[in-house]
């Protein structure tokens, strides 16, 4: 039946879908079944109407999140007591409840027949969404830093999945692992952490800029830093203590030299 083509869906099928409209569908599918002569019922009607906005909100969010190549498969889930309606002789209509806060785990439909017939319905949909996400080649340890070999692109069911999945590989080159990910896990920022670039007690390339004026001079560095993050620095000629940016590996850049 026409009405079960979007329990599984792509980008491609979803624009072929959207040229015609939740309307045009729906009078397919009543022109379809009338055809074989049967009368599509209330539950097929929202069925329809659900499946057809919740994937357009999939889409969209897809679009937005510049998702490629993704694949979704839409588990409704509809109250029984809509086997006691009565066919709506137009249209339903549909709402989502929750407005823009979308939550791509479980979404909740309403759905409503504003003809004589009179009735509506909330209507569960729990999407299982594929998509290549970034995973662990091999099992990486903490402290270890990421390079092209230690990652691969797989297709997961993003539904079930913690964390801010990746799918771009080149987003976390560089970058150390701060938990320890299995392998074929998928990659989540959460894990990861910028490296170190500076250790406590290190000698430090102190810069400093002023009116288009640029000093240099060694310091010792007070803890260890990240890129952009701020440490504490002891200047060699003056021994004052200062604020300085980690900028790259054993150079820093001074915030202010007043050692106030």
């Amino acid at each position: 039946m026409i009405y079960n083509d979007l329990n599984c869906f792509t980008a491609a099928s979803m624009k072929r879908y959207f040229r015609f409209g939740v309307l045009s569908f729906l009078l397919v599918l009543t022109a379809s079944a009338a055809a074989s002569g049967k009368t599509p019922n209330a539950r097929k009607q929202i069925q329809v109407a659900v499946q057809l906005n919740a994937a357009e909100v999939i889409y969209q969010e897809a679009r937005r999140r510049q998702w490629p190549n993704y694949q979704a498969d839409l588990n409704l889930f509809i109250p029984s007591e809509v086997s006691r309606f009565a066919t709506c002789a137009k249209e339903p209509t549909v709402s989502f409840p929750d407005g823009e806060r979308i939550d791509l785990i479980r979404l909740r439909v309403d759905v409503r027949c504003e003809s004589p017939q009179r009735w509506d319905v909330a209507v569960t949909v729990k999407p299982d969404i594929y998509l290549p996400v970034v995973v662990a080649q091999n099992t990486l340890e903490r402290g270890h830093l990421l390079s092209p070999s230690d990652v691969a692109i797989k297709k997961l069911n993003i539904s079930s999945l913690r964390g801010n999945y990746l799918t771009n590989p080149d987003e976390v080159m560089g970058l150390t692992v701060k938990r320890r990910v299995r392998e074929r896990q998928a990659i989540a920022l959460t894990q990861l952490e910028s490296p170190v670039l500076v250790e406590r007690g290190q000698r430090v390339l102190m810069i400093a800029e002023q009116g288009g004026v640029e000093a240099r001079t060694m310091g010792e560095a007070m803890k260890k830093g990240r890129k952009g993050e701020m440490i504490k620095v002891k200047n060699e000629s003056s021994e004052r203590v200062v604020s300085a940016i980690v900028a790259e590996s054993g150079v820093v850049k001074m915030v202010y030299a007043s050692g106030r």
